[in-house]
């Protein structure tokens, strides 16, 4: 199925509190400072030399030498690294309603999400003045918001951000709470101690009021308006974006081997060949078993098979395309497994060991599906949300252009000021707004 329906695909300014508890349980909390939504990332130096250690490296591995000079190129820059970067930026980039958003919050923001060394070094000053641009344009939409939600009551707090948490939960398949849950009791958290220590944050709770804000005075009066009529209606007029290919099921067996590379040295082709050999070998076991008694792949998958699907669920995948692509838009499978799996006739049989580039295949299929498409009831739920979700974020976006149109914003250009010398006599006058 094609974006743009997805679940709950909302494109508002403020955080879900649903994404965002994935995004904060898998450690991956980051704004979109950068252009195209990417964010500064640093490389990390487990596996190098200690620097400070006895360990020394010889001169001639360059290879090395090189991997810690990139390593300490991406170390979290300094403060005085990220001003200097910033330069072009005033020390008052926006106004909205006399609330000021000034380039030591955005310093601050870079430092607390430890931008490297790299990223400012590598970034174009024309790049990071676009980004910042867009990251200050972001600062004052959300700051709209946050003044329009104090003034419809909603008041940031810890007691607000522990209410959303809490529905938030209550909302997840059990299946994706315990993944929640098992992600953070690897991060000697339980979820009344993440939510307690996330509701600290003070953006957090900024973000909580605003989530209050739009649900109360967008969101529930649009889910009422999106009825049975307006899915259907949505479902007729775009009938190609719930096309189902014709697909597949399988399971399958696989032992695992490296593939040999021409960068490999000659000492690591012997070793990978031997190792090709004796998974070779441990596949045409696994065949010729199969071959006496069909029945036995559930427990050979469950027993032999190196991939986790194997114990997980008799090394059944989901559904694929005969480009290989999953249905889910999870991921792609090896082209040279899809074809071989699309070879089979009829459900039950399997193949003969298949070679990819990540080991050996024995692929047993399950189900067979033609092209057709999705019911709807199947999509139902998924059209409603986004509907909603088009709706609400058009609204909202009304309402900030509309404010925005009021006179109380501010913004304060970064380029350098073109000076009419005839104009004035002070070419070093600070900058004007621009809006």
């Amino acid at each position: 199925m094609d974006a743009p329906v997805t679940n709950r695909n909302r494109k508002v300014l403020t955080m879900n509190f649903k994404s965002a508890l994935v995004l904060f349980t898998a450690c991956a909390v980051s704004f979109s400072v950068f252009a195209q939504g990417s964010s500064p990332s640093t490389l990390s130096l487990r596996g190098l030399p200690d620097l400070d250690g006895e360990t020394k490296i010889s001169a001639d591995d360059a290879a090395a030498e090189a991997a810690i000079r990139r390593a300490l190129l991406s170390q979290p820059a300094s403060e005085e690294e990220v001003v200097k970067a910033l330069s072009f930026m005033p020390d008052v980039v926006a106004e909205v309603n006399g609330t000021k958003i000034t380039k030591k919050q955005i310093v601050d923001l870079l430092l607390d999400k430890k931008v490297s060394q790299q990223v400012l070094a590598l970034t174009p000053e024309s790049y990071l003045r676009t980004a910042m641009q867009q990251y200050v344009d972001q600062k004052i939409d959300t700051a709209i918001l946050k003044q329009k939600a104090k003034e419809a009551g909603f008041e940031p707090s810890e007691e607000l951000v522990k209410t959303h948490f809490d529905a938030s939960i209550k909302k997840l398949p059990a299946e994706q709470v315990d993944a929640v849950k098992a992600q953070l009791k690897d991060r000697g958290f339980s979820l009344e101690s993440y939510r307690d220590e996330i509701a600290k944050e003070s953006d957090i709770q900024g973000n909580a009021a605003i989530a209050a804000y739009e649900e109360k005075n967008f969101i529930e009066k649009t889910e009422k308006a999106v009825n049975d009529e307006a899915v259907e209606k949505f479902y007729r007029e775009n009938q190609q974006k719930f096309a189902v290919p014709e697909n597949i099921t399988v399971a399958h067996i696989l032992i695992q081997c490296e593939p040999i590379s021409t960068l490999d040295s000659k000492e690591e082709k012997e070793i990978k060949t031997k190792a090709d050999k004796l998974a070779k070998e441990q596949i045409d076991d696994i065949y010729a078993a199969l071959v006496k008694d069909p029945d036995s792949f559930d427990k050979l998958a469950q027993e032999k098979s190196n991939c986790p699907s194997g114990k997980r669920d008799n090394g059944k995948l989901p559904a694929f395309d005969k480009e290989g692509m999953l249905l889910d838009q999870s991921g792609m499978l090896d082209p040279d497994f899809a074809a071989a799996a699309f070879k089979l006739a009829k459900p039950g049989e399997f193949t003969k060991p298949v070679h990819t580039q990540f080991g050996y295949h024995i692929i047993k299929l399950l189900k067979q599906d033609p092209k057709g498409y999705m019911p709807l009831d199947k999509v139902k739920g998924e059209i409603r949300d986004f509907l909603v979700d088009k709706t609400v974020s058009e609204e909202i976006q009304a309402m900030i252009k509309a404010e925005r149109a009021k006179g109380g914003v501010k913004v304060y250009d970064f380029a350098p000021a073109k000076v009419d010398t005839k104009a004035t006599k002070n070419p070093g006058a600070a900058p004007t707004p621009i809006l």
